[in-house]
């Protein structure tokens, strides 16, 4: 047994057992793991009778060397319950046996797991509280917006109405002017309403494939009564596409809570010249987005406490001070920036967030399979980007994105794929032009084309070209272009 005596004083249950897997020696940590008293092991029990819960002895059974179980629970005669880990080394005729005890950690990972759960849940809420009070200004003054819309709806069909009351044959023209005057006065206020519809209920939290200018369009179409009548000039630069990876509820949310921050501070410094300017640029990994206005600009003593939640400079009761704590979570979200820049007057609030190239692999949510092709998808469209993601998000491709054949060429330099699906209309350089200065590098990866079916003879003949994918499609088209049999004709 002296051979045994380095193993008491390590603070784990260790024992030793024969081939008959009895106990042949236990340190003094093992007695009290398993509240069995000296006289009752010193009788050589089989470990089996201890506990349930696991199969010890077929788990023992052929060890080669060291051999380490799954977690798992173990009870004892009290119904206590232990969550370890065995592991068991086989020394000549002997097997020593150490229950690695994981139950604190264990009970501290589901308790903090509830409380992120928890966080979570109140996190959200706070961001649909946000919401709330956003909405809660945009509607105060959008019953002007309805108002006129409405007005003419009313009063065309007023027109109609008299109009078919008289029987005035000639008057056909002006009831069919009158009719699709009320129709466009109707559709714009279904436009309205499912905005604020859209902005209110954000059903789809996935990420998805957006244009950041669409994003900017739709906030600002929202907070266009305000911005009017406070007689605020927005002026809108987009010096590049931007396609981004993102919710776009939330990228909404991000932008309105500038621009409307933007607005109460020109309207109480009542600027002169009110303005406001956003401008989308990018550089070599980032899209850049900039929101400025020309107003006073924000105190020294404020500026570190500004993305601090609760903060607010407005009086009590007009102010969450949430609106750029959530959106900086939002873009954090998103391994974008959100931050102050220092500007000699008014206030420059910029967003960066990362290019496709980058999110194509931190990002995507796409279930990544060592065993599926890996696809390169070029194109300018999100919506088109969003088709592929949908009809591979379970396989049997993995696919990379990017939008135009710049990020694309980046892309390559650092990994490889099988196969590359390239629009052919893209800015810069086209898809036969990419296909041929891919080819002339010596990359041998096939090359698809995607268009309509009236630019299919500009590419024919092209021998870099290896297929012709035709919109509008199908995932059967794509997989066919690809040579892989699809699940259902397996």
């Amino acid at each position: 047994m002296s051979n045994y005596n380095l193993y008491d004083s390590i603070f784990e249950p260790i024992c030793v057992v024969n081939k008959s897997n009895e106990i042949v020696y236990y340190n003094h940590y093992f007695a009290s793991f398993f509240k069995k008293s000296p006289r009752i092991l010193k009788k050589g029990p089989k470990l089996r009778s201890l506990f349930t819960g696991f199969e010890i002895e077929s788990f023992l059974y052929d060890i080669q060397g060291v051999k380490v179980g799954p977690e798992v629970e173990i009870y004892l005669d009290d119904q206590t319950f232990y969550h370890v880990i065995i592991k068991a080394i086989e020394a000549n005729d002997e097997k020593i046996v150490c229950f690695n005890d994981i139950s604190i950690e264990k009970n501290l990972y589901t308790k903090y797991r509830y409380q992120i759960e928890e966080l979570k849940e109140i996190h959200n809420q706070i961001i649909q509280a946000d919401k709330l009070s956003t909405i809660g200004e945009i509607t105060a003054t959008i019953s002007h917006e309805i108002s006129n819309p409405l007005t003419i709806a009313s009063g065309n069909l007023e027109l109609v109405d008299a109009l078919i009351s008289n029987e005035n044959i000639e008057s056909k023209d002006l009831i069919t002017g009158s009719i699709h005057d009320t129709k466009d006065s109707i559709d714009r206020i279904t436009k309205i309403i499912k905005g604020l519809k859209s902005f209110l209920h954000n059903k789809d939290s996935n990420k998805k494939f957006i244009s950041v200018e669409k994003v900017v369009e739709r906030s600002l179409s929202l907070l266009k009564v305000p911005l009017e009548q406070d007689g605020i000039k927005v002026e809108f630069d987009c010096k590049s596409s931007s396609i981004i990876l993102a919710n776009p509820i939330e990228m909404e949310q991000v932008i309105i809570n500038l621009v409307t921050n933007a607005i109460h501070a020109l309207v109480d410094a009542k600027v002169a010249s009110p303005t406001i300017t956003i401008t989308i640029t990018k550089d070599d990994v980032c899209h850049i987005i900039n929101v400025i206005d020309n107003g006073p600009g924000i105190n020294t003593e404020n500026k570190e406490q500004i993305f601090e939640s609760f903060f607010t400079t407005k009086e009590v009761g007009e102010g969450t001070g949430l609106g750029l704590a959530i959106s900086s979570k939002i873009i954090d979200s998103y391994s974008g920036s959100l931050k102050l820049v220092d500007s000699d007057s008014g206030c420059n609030f910029e967003i960066t967030l990362p290019k496709m190239e980058t999110t194509s692999f931190t990002d995507s949510e796409l279930s990544i399979n060592l065993d599926f092709k890996r696809v390169l998808v070029i194109d300018n469209e999100p919506q088109i980007l969003n088709l592929f993601a949908k009809y591979f998000k379970d396989g049997p491709v993995n696919l990379i994105f990017a939008s135009d054949a710049i990020e694309a060429q980046r892309l390559l330099l650092g990994t490889n794929v099988d196969a590359i699906i390239t629009d052919y209309d893209m800015p810069e350089k086209n898809g036969v032009e990419f296909a041929k200065e891919l080819a002339s590098q010596g990359d041998e990866t096939p090359v698809f084309i995607m268009s309509g079916v009236a630019q299919k003879n500009l590419i024919a003949g092209y021998q870099e070209i290896k297929g012709f994918l035709e919109k509008p499609f199908e995932k059967e088209d794509i997989l066919d272009l690809l040579g892989i049999k699809s699940e259902e004709n397996n």
